[in-house]
């Protein structure tokens, strides 16, 4: 899901110790294909973890700060990493949503990535990201993260392992903000500032 992992030091700053509840169950089919999986036990109801997949006001308060989601098959869910985009610029990161069953499944196909990120559309058109809503029926929701299309050498290999760690610190937000609130993603930016730029050797 993470497309462009800018931000990563945010991933240290705000994640809480969840990691007991964030499992990587990656696993490779019977035909030798890698499925790239996680899955995470979300403190909070279907509808509200999907209310935080799919709208602007869910998905950026765990994700990013800047979204707009049109929920429909062939919807996009359109992002900016950046405090200061808007809907609309070029720059953008967008993702398909290839086809969505309410509460039970999202399936992402991205289509655009930014100039500078990490990886080519070329790599990350090939995939597509499955999520699984599983209502555990006690206040809590299963969500399972699969990404499939993977195939074989340096490109693909160097981009499993950039999103098998991006993908968790983002499920890991995503149950720190059900625990604990929305993301105050300014206040953020001022943190990763002033670390970027403290003094060498200040703790």
């Amino acid at each position: 899901m993470r497309i462009v992992a800018t931000l990563v030091l945010l991933g240290a700053l705000i994640v809480p110790a969840a990691a007991e509840e964030v499992r990587d169950t990656s696993f490779r089919g019977a035909d030798g294909h890698r499925v790239q999986q996680i899955t995470a036990v979300i403190p909070a109801p279907v509808a509200r973890v999907w209310w935080a997949f799919t709208t602007d006001a869910g998905f950026a308060s765990w994700a990013v700060p800047v979204a707009h989601i049109t929920l429909a098959n062939d919807g996009m869910m359109e992002t900016s990493y950046r405090l200061d985009a808007k809907i609309g610029d070029l720059q953008n990161i967008r993702n398909q949503i290839v086809a969505y069953v309410p509460e039970r499944l999202l399936v992402l196909r991205n289509v655009f990535v930014p100039k500078g990120a990490p990886f080519d559309l070329a790599f990350t058109s090939k995939i597509r990201t499955v999520f699984e809503f599983q209502d555990l029926g006690d206040g809590t929701t299963r969500v399972v993260e699969s990404g499939v299309g993977y195939g074989e050498g340096k490109g693909y290999d160097d981009m499993y392992g950039h999103f098998q760690g991006g993908n968790r610190e983002d499920v890991m937000s995503l149950i720190a903000m059900f625990r604990s609130g929305p993301i105050d993603w300014k206040a953020q930016a001022a943190r990763i500032e002033a670390s970027v730029h403290k003094p060498a050797g200040n703790p």
